[in-house]
C-alpha cells in the first residue's frame, strides 16, 4: 500500500529551502510524488496517510566515514587487536541499529578488519539485522606499520598496492581507502608522508579502470600534497599538519584541492569530542601535567579544523559530513554534531545538511538512488520536531525514520 506523508515543512536540499505544507508520497521502496498539500485530491485515496503536522521531513543522513567495527565505547585504539572478529562484528550490528535510530540512513564505512562490514551488510540485506544502508572499503590498504596496520593490507611498492586493491574489488568493495600519513596508531607518523606518489597513482589508475573511487586517509600536509598529485578522489580528514601537532592551515594548497575538485571529510567533531571528554573529567577532579597538555593540543586543534573549514570553503572546496564514528570518544548516534560543527566552520544550517545529504550522495557516485527527497529515490526520510535551519539540534532526536520504504520509528 502507498504511504502518504504529510508534514509543516520539508528541507528540500537540492534548492536549499524549505518546502512549506509538503508531502510525499512512498511506493514501495522510492519515492513517486513530492509536493505541496494543496495540490492534494482525497489523501486517503493515495494510501495509508501518515501525519505528521507541526513537523520537518528532510533526507535520510548519510554519514560519510565511520568505522562500524570499532566499539566508540571508550576502547583505546591499541587494544582493539586483541579482540576477535566476532566481537567485532557485534560491535558493528549494534553500531549499525544505533546509526539508524539516529537517522542516519546511509553509511560510508571506511576501513574494516578481514572484511567484516561485509557480512554485516548482507546480514543487513537479508532482513538478519537493522542497520543503514552501506557503502565500504573492506580492509584499509596501509603500508609496512603504517596506520592501523594491525587491521589492514600491509603493502610498499607499486606492485603490491595494485594487487592489494584488486583484491579490495574482488572481495566486493565499493571503494578504496589508502592511508597516505600516519594516524593514531602508536609509531605511526600522521605528519608525514606514508606512500609515494607512484603508490598512490597506482592505486587510483587501477581503481579509475572500472569506475571506482579510491579515499586517502591525510592528516599531515606531505600526504595530502601527494594524495592531490596522485590524483586521489576524497581526502579525510585533511589536518594540515607539520610535526609536533601543529596544525597549519595553507590556502594554496586548499586552492589545489578545489582545482581537483576533490572531495574533503574534515571529521571535526571527533576532536569536539576529545576536548568535551578531557573538559567533562577536569570538572570532576585535576587532570594530569599530560591531560592538561592534551586537553590544550585538542583545543587548538579545534580552533584549527573550524578555521581550515573556512579556508576550504572558500576556495571552493567541496565538503561532505563524516564524523570518524566508531573511534574511543565518537559515538554512532549523535551524527548531528558533526553537522553542528561544520556550521561552527562557516557552513548556514542548510549548507551542513546538503553535505550530510545531497553532497556526500554526489561524492559517493550514488545521486540517483540517495540524497534528497525526489521522484524515483530511495525513500530514506527523517522527521524532526522544528526546523533544523533555525537550530540544527534539532537533528538529534528524529520523531520518524524511513529507510527505502520501511518505517522504522512512527
Amino acid at each position: 500500500m502507498p504511504i502518504l506523508i504529510k508534514a509543516k515543512g520539508l528541507v528540500d536540499v537540492e534548492h536549499e529551502t524549505i518546502l512549506p505544507n509538503a508531502f510525499v508520497l512512498v511506493e514501495g521502496d522510492k519515492i513517486s510524488a513530492v509536493g505541496s498539500q494543496n495540490d492534494l485530491g482525497s489523501g486517503e485515496a493515495l494510501g495509508e496517510v501518515i501525519d505528521l503536522s507541526g513537523k520537518y521531513v528532510l533526507p535520510g543522513l548519510i554519514n560519510s566515514h565511520a568505522h562500524l567495527c570499532m566499539p566508540a565505547d571508550g576502547t583505546p585504539w591499541t587494544a582493539l587487536a586483541a579482540e576477535t572478529n566476532e566481537i567485532l562484528l557485534l560491535w558493528a550490528a549494534r553500531n549499525a541499529r544505533k546509526a539508524l535510530m539516529s537517522g542516519v540512513t546511509t553509511v560510508r564505512d571506511c576501513g574494516d578488519r578481514d572484511g567484516l562490514v561485509f557480512q554485516l551488510r548482507r546480514a543487513i540485506e537479508k532482513g538478519l539485522a537493522e542497520g543503514p544502508r552501506i557503502i565500504l572499503s573492506g580492509s584499509f590498504i596501509t603500508m609496512t606499520g603504517g596506520h592501523a596496520y594491525q587491521e589492514g593490507r600491509e603493502v610498499d611498492g607499486v606492485e603490491e598496492i595494485v594487487k592489494a586493491v584488486r583484491q579490495s574489488f574482488k572481495e566486493g568493495a565499493d571503494f578504496i581507502k589508502v592511508m597516505a600519513t600516519g594516524g593514531g596508531t602508536p609509531g605511526t607518523y600522521p605528519e608525514f608522508a606514508s606512500f609515494s606518489v607512484a603508490e598512490l597513482s597506482a592505486a587510483v589508475e587501477t581503481a579509475h579502470r572500472i569506475g571506482k573511487t579510491v579515499a586517502a586517509h591525510c592528516r599531515g600536509i606531505p600526504g595530502i600534497c601527494n594524495a592531490i598529485e596522485a590524483g586521489i578522489d576524497h581526502i579525510e580528514h585533511a589536518c594540515f599538519e607539520l610535526p609536533e601537532f601543529v596544525l597549519q592551515f595553507d590556502p594554496a594548497i586548499a586552492d589545489r584541492i578545489a582545482a581537483a575538485g576533490i572531495y574533503v571529510t574534515p571529521t571535526i567533531q571527533l576532536y569536539r569530542d576529545m576536548v568535551n571528554n578531557l573538559t567533562e573529567k577536569r570538572e570532576k577532579a585535576p587532570l594530569s601535567k599530560a591531560e592538561e597538555k592534551k586537553l590544550n593540543d585538542m583545543s587548538r586543534c579545534v580552533e584549527e579544523k573550524l578555521r581550515s573549514l573556512q579556508g576550504m570553503l572558500d576556495a571552493g572546496v567541496v565538503c561532505v559530513a563524516g564524523d570518524d564514528a566508531g573511534l574511543p570518544l565518537t559515538p554512532f548516534d549523535r551524527f548531528w554534531q558533526e553537522l553542528d560543527a561544520m556550521a561552527a566552520g562557516g557552513m548556514t544550517a542548510m549548507q551542513a545538511m546538503v553535505a550530510a545529504t545531497q553532497t556526500a550522495a554526489t561524492a559517493m557516485g550514488r545521486l540517483d538512488e540517495i540524497g534528497s527527497i525526489a521522484v524515483g529515490k530511495q525513500a530514506d526520510i527523517i522527521a524532526v520536531e522544528s526546523d533544523p535551519c533555525r537550530d540544527i539540534s534539532a537533528l538529534a532526536n528524529p520523531s520518524f525514520i524511513m529507510r527505502a520504504g520501511r518505517i522504522y520509528r512512527l
